[in-house]
């Protein structure tokens, strides 16, 4: 199965997974999982249409995808607002994204914004880390670094390593935040190789005391993740 990144404008997560029971969905999961994709998209299009979130979402993500079928945006969506109307917030970040990169449709960051936020609000750390995203941009919503680091922290929260780098780089620039090497240095080093923690992480080290760099490096060991606020 997919392992997918989770920067804000890939359009794609991995898929939802089935549970122990036999079903059109799980006939799905395994068919996808043996790489007979057009199998399983007839037991995902039979599930969805059931009314099974998990399988509009897949049926979605196949289609956005263009997997054992001919790409599809309109599909796409058409399956992902079905999920999401059933507070699927894999299929609500997505249709954020669509509207954000403009899939099938005039790029709408403003749109974008709001599935993000119904997202955000579920305690969804992708939806969090993407709607801060937003707010560090001033893209459709108004340019707010206070709300994006709140965003941020909470995702970062849950081991979302995209939101981990941001809050280390806000916490470098004093960004919504007093700037704090060692905080920047912690979230960095939790980011791990996401995408240039490294460099920046080498960054701050080189602006640091031995003993700051040792205070951060034992934040990041003891730190553990939270589940998300209900």
């Amino acid at each position: 199965m997919h392992k997918i990144n989770h920067a804000i404008f890939l359009l794609a997560f991995g898929l939802a997974i089935a549970t122990a029971r036999a079903d059109d969905f799980s006939d799905g999961v395994s068919y996808y999982e043996q790489g007979d994709f057009s199998s399983a998209i007839e037991s995902f299009k039979a599930a969805a249409t059931k009314g099974n979130a998990d399988a509009q979402f897949n049926l979605g993500l196949m289609y956005l995808n263009g997997e054992g079928i001919d790409q599809d945006y309109k599909q796409a969506l058409s399956w992902f607002e079905q999920s999401a109307s059933k507070g699927n917030a894999r299929a609500q970040v997505n249709i954020g994204r669509m509207y954000a990169k403009g899939k099938g449709m005039v790029s709408n960051h403003g749109i974008a914004a709001s599935w993000f936020r119904k997202a955000a609000d579920q305690g969804y750390a992708d939806g969090q880390y993407s709607l801060g995203i937003l707010y560090v941009t001033g893209t459709g919503v108004a340019r707010d670094y206070n709300k994006a680091k709140e965003l941020f922290q909470q995702a970062a929260n849950q081991s979302n390593a995209s939101a981990q780098y941001q809050l280390g780089l806000l916490y470098l620039k004093g960004r919504g935040v007093t700037a704090n090497l060692v905080e920047a240095y912690k979230w960095l080093s939790l980011a791990g190789d996401y995408d240039d923690s490294e460099v920046f992480r080498k960054y701050v080290a080189a602006k640091m005391s031995k003993e700051d760099v040792a205070e951060a490096q034992a934040l990041a060991k003891d730190w553990k993740p939270q589940k998300a606020a209900e």
